[in-house]
């Protein structure tokens, strides 16, 4: 207990030093973590957490601690990223216009209109635009590694697309969610529980999206757990059955998966006149249950590398 007390209160000291940029430039650059060649220093986290707070504004009402925690993980994340990606690659670089295309679905959510615009506002608010551009090629490659390793393994029965949209088309009107997601993973039952409870308290106190910033593994954490706008149709029958018991607003109890533990959050849902090209709608649920299997793949994955690798620090 008083071991634990006393980390706490580094982490605060910290990252009391770590807000001030005054107090950054009077006190060296420190490093706090360290995992296998790459480190994570005091300064990291500060632009870490400038970096959340510019693409999550609600996430300012956290905590000192939870703002460590979370800019911490999102680091040792993308450390863990980098390091497996130069396994195979010589350098971070990308085609531009991926990049471009990656940015601009980035700034569009923040209701800026043009990459000079968006730039001009990272200037505004004092974040390094080649730290953020670093950030935005590392999920790019990343993406590609694990397409490049588990495109294979994805199963997809277009058959049972086909018939599953025929009977559907059938209706006159169509379901659609907006869905949140929290993923987590544990190792025994006890663990499980704590964890649970946790994420129970934390949902409650703050609400799902910032304990999503928080307590999920998946790549969605960094945007709240948001998945975005999703047909009942491109759904697998567990997660239907699920979802129909839920209203706009509430979540589910974990549910397993192969990378770990879900737990679904429903914030709207409507309905919409089904009108659409057959061949259209089985690509489009084709692409969604590819990327979803992709998306499990890649968090199994850098869990077995977390796994693997040591991290020094606190």
């Amino acid at each position: 207990m008083l071991l634990a007390k006393k980390i706490k209160l580094s982490i605060i000291f910290i990252f009391t030093i770590i807000l001030n940029i005054q107090n950054l430039i009077a006190f060296e650059n420190k490093i706090l973590f360290k995992i296998d060649n790459e480190i994570i220093t005091t300064i990291d986290i500060y632009e870490e957490i400038k970096f959340l707070k510019v693409f999550n504004p609600e996430i300012n009402s956290l905590s000192d601690v939870e703002l460590f925690e979370i800019s911490k993980n999102n680091l040792i994340k993308d450390r863990i990223k980098k390091i497996e990606i130069m396994k195979f690659v010589r350098e971070l670089k990308v085609d531009n216009k991926f990049l471009l295309s990656l940015i601009e679905r980035k700034y569009s959510r923040l209701n800026i209109n043009s990459i000079k615009s968006f730039e001009k506002y990272l200037k505004k608010e004092n974040l390094n635009i080649e730290i953020v551009k670093e950030k935005f090629i590392i999920e790019l490659m990343w993406n590609d590694l694990i397409y490049q390793k588990f495109s294979k393994k994805v199963v997809i029965d277009r058959d049972k697309i086909k018939n599953e949209i025929s009977q559907n088309s059938k209706k006159k009107f169509q379901k659609e969610f907006l869905l949140s997601e929290i993923v987590f993973n544990v190792s025994n039952k006890d663990e499980f529980n704590n964890k649970y409870q946790k994420i129970l308290f934390d949902i409650e106190k703050i609400g799902f999206k910032k304990t999503a910033l928080i307590h999920s593994n998946s790549d969605t954490a960094s945007n709240g757990g948001l998945i975005g706008w999703v047909k009942e149709v491109s759904l697998n029958q567990n997660l239907k059955e699920v979802i129909s018991e839920l209203k706009p607003g509430q979540f589910s109890k974990p549910l397993r998966t192969s990378s770990g533990f879900i737990i679904i959050k429903i914030d709207e849902k409507k309905e919409y006149v089904s009108k659409f090209n057959l061949a259209d709608k089985i690509n489009e649920i084709i692409r969604f249950k590819t990327n979803d299997q992709l998306n499990q793949f890649s968090n199994m994955y850098l869990n077995k590398l977390k796994k693997n690798l040591t991290i020094y620090g606190l």
